[in-house]
């Protein structure tokens, strides 16, 4: 289970620069991203995406289960960021403060300039910026992450 654990959380932090860095549209829209929103993007969330497989191999070599424990708490924690990143401008219509950090945009102005023509499967609800898939993925790989690592870290 240590292994799948890493596995995915090393994997959650390799499509997140793939797809913040590489232009992979219509999965991804890179193009009309502007080069400090992706690096900035980069230099916040890989190192914190990266913490919890740091911290799960520290209590596999340590064997002491807390740091697993405090690595899958971490990675619900990232996880639920994006959740509550994305889905609530879609579900509710609110937007969370940290949504464009830095941009000087928007949430609104930055889903429609960078995200609204990529692939997207869910039905509009009325203007609020939807989900695409490329986030939809990214949150699954987090939460399939998190899973793994409370199971690592509990074997």
């Amino acid at each position: 289970m240590l292994a799948l654990a890493l596995t995915l959380i090393l994997s959650t932090v390799a499509y997140h620069l793939v797809m913040t860095l590489i232009d992979v549209y219509p999965l991804n829209n890179v193009r009309d991203a502007k080069r400090r929103e992706q690096w900035t993007e980069v230099a916040v969330n890989a190192p914190v995406m990266a913490l919890p497989a740091v911290l799960l191999g520290l209590a596999a070599a340590l064997k002491t289960p807390t740091f697993g424990y405090v690595a899958g708490g971490l990675e619900l924690l990232i996880a639920a960021g994006g959740l509550l990143l994305w889905w609530l401008p879609y579900l509710v219509g609110v937007t969370v403060p940290w949504a464009t950090a830095g941009t000087g945009v928007t949430w609104a102005q930055l889903h429609a300039r960078t995200y609204a023509h990529t692939l997207i499967v869910l039905p509009r609800i009325g203007d609020r910026p939807r989900p695409n898939l490329e986030h939809m993925i990214l949150h699954a790989l987090m939460l399939a992450a998190a899973i793994a690592t409370f199971a690592a870290a509990a074997g």
